[in-house]
């Protein structure tokens, strides 16, 4: 009597494990990707490989993911479409020192689709870290992404 029991407890995990893993699957295989990176410029020559970015697309209008900004800087990034090909960026760099505002870099971009999922996306991005002036800094930028 208590090896039946054991036997059809068994059999309902494996059903709920076999449910679990395919609802699981099924997710990720019907997710979109895409890969990021941002071109800088580095003593005279421009290099694709500094910032690199992977993010996973949520649904048609957020995609959050994560950046890798140098060798060892990670940051947690996030992206909203608000109009056609248009969207605003937000960074939140894990590692740094001080307050929440001074780890936050917001932006805004444009996607030009170049061909089939590749794109170019000039950009604008600002620091909420203050400069020695007391100023925001921003910079305008060139990524290139690819959705998967």
């Amino acid at each position: 009597m208590r090896s039946n029991r054991l036997i059809t407890k068994t059999i309902i995990m494996n059903k709920l494990f076999l449910t679990m893993s395919l609802a699981l699957i099924t997710t990720i295989a019907s997710a979109q990707f895409s890969i990021i990176t941002t071109v800088t410029e580095v003593e005279d020559e421009y290099n694709f490989t500094d910032k690199l970015a992977v993010g996973y697309n949520v649904n048609d209008e957020f995609m959050i993911g994560l950046a890798m900004d140098g060798e060892e800087n990670y940051e947690l990034i996030g992206r909203y479409h608000f109009a056609d090909n248009c969207w605003g960026y937000a960074s939140y760099d894990a590692e740094s020192d001080g307050e929440l505002e001074d780890r936050l870099d917001l932006g805004v971009g444009y996607s030009f689709n170049i061909w089939s999922n590749f794109y170019i996306e000039p950009n604008y991005t600002m620091s909420m870290r203050k400069n020695n002036e007391d100023e925001y800094e921003g910079t305008i930028n060139l990524s290139l992404s690819y959705k998967l």
